[in-house]
Order: structure tokens, then C-alpha cells, then sequence
């Protein structure tokens, strides 16, 4: 588990978000196949079915979630926040882009419909911008895990440098969203709440993702402890601003 707080210097509750998302938009992963590593028949049977998973999931509009943040700045006068979710939903998008590059230089079909995702996004639709914050900060903290054990799965080059970007956008995310959480106001109840929340998805998730898992080195309780340890880093900064 990666410790959140090296990752920043000074403090965190009034980071500059608009201009950490565009200075990562400017420097962003170019995704190029020439000395790609061929994966074997058995790597992508392996692989493929969670990268198709998290592919739909990355792949969301989010225009709910831009409502609920234009109701919220409307109240609060946040007018950054608007600006840094715009760039967020961006990031995610391009997230999306590069999993469906790498599925289409396999001959992957994309997958049109995800149980998984459709529950999440069902889900986020209740408590206005703070469920919304609380459902995407879980799925996130639970992609680390998994991003950190595919790049473990197989020698692809590509693969790898795809994973590596996306561990570093996502915990930045984790940050970015516990610091709205932070803005919200949070509570014991909230931290009740989440704490269920993650537990229910664990145990769901794991027969979906356990075969990338398993080979990237995670037993389901090192994914559990893992992904436990990333959510009490975040309650912390919902609590207090700071890590």
C-alpha cells in the first residue's frame, strides 16, 4: 500500500486541482505498439475479461456527476471545484481511451454492458454530489489494487506503462475525492457507511478480478487489507483536511 501523504508536499484542503489536472492532461501516456511484448493465448485469457470491466466502467460521460457538482458550486461559490471535476471526468475518459487501444491491438471487442458498473452507477445516484464522491473514491481504491497486480501479469511493455499511468492518476484521485469529501462535511455515519460499502464490494468484485489478482500476488486478504488501508487514509483526509 502506498502511503498517500509522499506523494504531496504542504497542505492539501485548498490544492489547486484545476491546474494539477491540466498539467497531467499536458503530459499524459501516448500508447504506441512498436516494441509491444506479443501476449500468449493463456496471458489473454487471463487478462482481458476485468480489463474489459474496467474499460466500460472508465468510459462514463459523467454528466450526473457534472450536475450534482454544478449544484453544489451554485450553493457554495467553489467555482474551481466545477473547473477540476471537468478535467477529472476527462482524465477518466482517457483512462477509457488507452485500455480500448490496447483491447483493439488484440482484437478485443469492447464491452457494452457491465453488472458491476450499472450497480456503481445505480448507486451514485443517491445522496446528491457526496454519494456520488463516496461510490467513485471506492471503486478507485479498489483499482489500485488491481492495476498494481496487472502490470505484474505479463511482460507486455504496453500493459505495463498503461498500469503505471494509471496508478498515478488514481491515487491522486483518491486524494482529489477525499478532499471533496473533506469540503462536505464528513461524519461517524459517513465512515460507517463507507466502511460497509467497501466490505460488500470486496467480497463482490474478487470473483471478477481474482484470476489478475492471484498471478500480480494478492491472496483476497491482501486485497482486502490493502484496500482497507487505502479507505482509512481516505477518512482520515475527510475528517480532517490533511493527512
Amino acid at each position: 500500500m502506498i502511503q498517500l501523504e509522499k506523494l504531496f508536499t504542504g497542505p492539501i484542503a485548498d490544492y489547486d486541482w484545476p491546474e494539477y489536472f491540466s498539467r497531467n492532461a499536458r503530459e499524459g501516456l501516448t500508447v504506441e505498439f512498436t516494441a509491444e511484448n506479443y501476449l500468449t493465448e493463456s496471458e489473454k485469457r487471463r487478462i482481458f475479461p476485468s480489463i474489459r470491466m474496467f474499460q466500460a466502467g472508465e468510459a462514463s460521460d459523467g454528466s450526473h456527476l457534472l450536475k450534482t457538482a454544478q449544484r453544489y458550486v451554485k450553493t457554495s461559490g467553489d467555482a474551481s471545484y466545477l473547473e477540476a471535476i471537468k478535467y477529472f471526468i476527462a482524465e477518466e475518459n482517457r483512462h477509457s481511451y488507452y485500455l480500448k487501444r490496447y483491447m483493439e491491438y488484440y482484437g478485443i471487442p469492447l464491452r457494452k454492458k457491465n453488472w458491476l458498473d450499472m450497480w456503481f452507477r445505480r448507486l451514485r445516484r443517491f445522496g446528491g454530489l457526496k454519494g456520488e464522491v463516496i461510490v467513485l473514491v471506492t471503486a478507485e481504491m479498489i483499482a489500485l489494487s488491481y492495476y498494481r497486480a496487472l502490470s505484474k501479469c505479463t511482460n507486455s511493455g504496453v500493459l505495463k506503462r498503461i498500469c503505471g499511468q494509471m496508478l498515478h492518476d488514481e491515487l491522486r484521485h483518491l486524494v482529489f475525492q477525499s478532499c471533496t469529501l473533506y469540503k462536505l462535511k464528513s461524519g461517524r455515519l459517513q465512515d460507517i457507511f463507507r466502511i460497509f460499502l467497501m466490505q460488500m464490494t470486496l467480497w463482490t468484485v474478487w470473483p471478477a478480478l481474482k484470476k489478475v489478482l492471484k498471478k500480480g500476488g494478492y491472496s483476497y486478504r491482501r486485497f482486502y487489507m490493502e484496500s482497507m488501508g487505502y479507505l482509512s487514509q481516505s477518512m482520515k483526509i475527510a475528517r480532517q483536511g490533511a493527512f
